[in-house]
């Protein structure tokens, strides 16, 4: 009888129990040490026992939680924060300005960095600012998860840096391009969505979708190609998206190149 997974303590065990027995799976739950682990009598029933519970761990992983916001505290505290401020502006009704990146100068239109300190803080707040309630609904479920996924594997420490760099690029770039008046987590999503990929390609596969990188990339270039704004839908954050997205792939690559550091430093000792 052959070793199929060793369970994670953060996930119920019941739910992989029920669904063996349904299908008739001969098998044995062994206490080894402080772990559990599950063993299959058909060795040929082993990789696909092991696909469904990766599938089962994500499945949860996903899931609206105590456990998994505490997991995962610097997506939680960051949504936590989006929503504090669509709350206070009112989906940017109101008070805006204390979030903005530079000063608005309407006449003649123009716009200038806030002085002092606060400069630094407001490279980060334009990301927290959502003008409707399907900009923020959007916005806060692929955070929460690719957020989710990649504060999981990259660790607490590297996740926030990451975090506040595509929130600094992604801001700068779209000020550069049309002005301080914009908001949104887009630019960090994008940036998880460049991360994420390079992650899955060098790393290991987090059981993101191909189809999820395809649809950013399309809905990117739609964006960039000026359909929307022709259309007279909506206006999109085309340089935040794309700062956010070169952020995500140099991150991506010092990542990796840290990995490998890491790697080697651990061999030689």
């Amino acid at each position: 009888m052959p070793l199929a997974i060793v369970f994670d303590p953060a996930f119920a065990i019941e739910p992989v129990i029920d669904e063996l027995v349904r299908q008739n799976v001969v098998h044995s739950v062994v206490k080894n040490n402080q772990q559990l682990e599950l063993w299959v009598d058909d060795p040929a029933l082993v990789p696909g026992v092991e696909r469904y519970y990766q599938a089962y761990c994500r499945s949860n992983q996903h899931a609206l939680s105590i456990d998994n916001l505490k997991r995962v505290p610097v997506t939680a505290l960051v949504l936590c924060l989006t929503l504090l401020v669509a709350l206070v502006t009112q989906l940017g009704e109101h008070n805006i300005e204390w979030f903005l990146m530079a000063q608005m100068q309407y006449y003649p239109r123009d716009w200038y960095l806030y002085e002092g300190a606060q400069n630094i803080w407001r490279c980060i707040t334009p990301i927290f600012l959502h003008f409707s309630i399907e900009h923020l609904i959007f916005n806060s479920l692929t955070f929460w998860y690719l957020g989710g996924l990649l504060e999981r594997v990259t660790g607490r420490v590297f996740f926030i840096a990451l975090v506040l760099v595509l929130a600094v690029v992604g801001n700068a770039s779209q000020l550069l391009f049309s002005g301080p008046l914009f908001g949104g987590l887009s630019g960090v999503v994008y940036g998880f969505i460049g991360m994420a990929f390079i992650y899955q390609l060098k790393v290991i596969n987090l059981g993101i979708p191909k189809g999820l990188f395809y649809l950013s990339i399309g809905w990117l270039v739609l964006g960039v190609s000026g359909v929307f704004s022709a259309m007279g839908l909506f206006n999109v954050a085309n340089a935040a998206h794309v700062g956010g997205l070169v952020g995500g792939l140099v991150m991506a690559v010092l990542y990796l190149a840290w990995l490998k550091v890491k790697v080697k430093v651990k061999n030689e000792y």
